[in-house]
């Protein structure tokens, strides 16, 4: 009898301490940034976080911490509004199917590079140093492409980034 008490204690304790734990844990859980992507886990009532999702792109001669942009809302705003954007810094776009995605320049407040890549990973075209001014010109839509990426001005042409080279995606 004694030890069939002392495992219902440890149950009971058990029990406790995972519900202060989710308790005080609240949603961080339920979402996971995965390869670039939010992947759902846990509670699914909760909503898709907006912001915080970033891959880092690799490139033959240098990476970059960037900023992905899921939801049709973010990718109408991209990064519009902001002032400036760091040079080891960027935005990717993730399109569920690839096609002829273009971009413009709304309320831009600095310039940059835009890249334009295929469901392979490789660069399919590139539009350097766009000014704000361009708007409301559209970019790419001659380039057939599943992925996106919006990076600092002249960064291509630092990093002799050209079409035809290939990017790896690293999740963080």
């Amino acid at each position: 009898m004694k030890i069939f008490k002392n495992i219902f204690r440890i149950i009971i304790i058990v029990v406790i301490i995972f519900i202060v734990v989710r308790i005080f844990s609240g949603n961080e859980d339920t979402w996971l940034c995965k390869n670039g992507e939010w992947i759902k886990h846990g509670d699914p009532s909760t909503e898709k976080p907006t912001k915080g999702c970033y891959l880092d792109i690799t490139f033959a001669s240098s990476t970059i911490h960037a900023e992905v942009s899921r939801s049709k809302n973010d990718m109408e705003l991209g990064l519009s509004g902001r002032d400036s954007l760091a040079s080891s810094s960027g935005m990717i776009f993730i399109f569920d199917k690839a096609g002829n995605h273009g971009f413009w320049m709304k309320d831009m407040n600095f310039p940059i590079d835009i890249l334009w890549i295929n469901d392979n990973f490789e660069i399919v075209g590139i539009e350097k140093s766009l000014s704000p001014s361009t708007y409301p010109n559209s970019f790419g839509e001659k380039y057939f492409a599943k992925y996106v990426l919006e990076v600092s001005a002249s960064f291509c042409d630092k990093n002799n980034i050209k079409v035809g080279d290939k990017i790896i995606f690293n999740s963080n």
